[in-house]
């Protein structure tokens, strides 16, 4: 498959959990394209896929806040000290809304494959529902202990 100008971008990130909504959130303040893949239906990362009764984190709430906003400290207000998993998954909602990250977030895709063309200096991605981008940059926001 012959890679299409459109189908090449500055950088492409795995994983649109809290470090694959930041980075989204930098590049595109840098002006660079970003194209994020996401196997799961939502951001969140694994506040989206652990949805089990009592799941909370251990961290204080503001702790766990982005901090490149002040505008969305002041907004969101955590009910809890150590928030539940469904409080989380409504920040990282909010702050992709807030942002409008999800424009450049393919949800339900699974990447395959990710190789570097060292003669063309670019990484080619494939992805479960056959597409293939280009881009000079690959991030992994999968997170520590993801089995991807």
């Amino acid at each position: 498959m012959i890679v299409k100008p459109n189908d090449h971008f500055d950088t492409v990130i795995v994983g649109a959990g809290f470090a694959g909504m930041f980075m989204l959130y930098r590049l595109r303040a840098l002006g660079l394209s970003a194209r994020v893949y996401e196997a799961g239906n939502g951001v969140g990362g694994t506040w989206y896929w652990n949805r089990y009764p009592g799941a909370r984190c251990d961290v204080e709430s503001m702790q766990y806040s982005f901090s490149f906003s002040e505008e969305l400290e002041q907004e969101w207000e955590w009910s809890e000290k150590y928030s539940a998993q469904p409080e989380i998954l409504s920040y990282a909602n909010h702050v992709a809304d807030r942002f409008d990250l999800r424009r450049h977030i393919q949800f339900d895709t699974r990447v395959t494959s990710i190789a570097f063309d060292e003669n063309a200096n670019y990484w080619t991605v494939k992805t479960d529902r056959g597409d293939q981008i280009s881009a000079q940059f690959c991030v992994m926001a999968i997170g520590c202990l993801s089995a991807a």
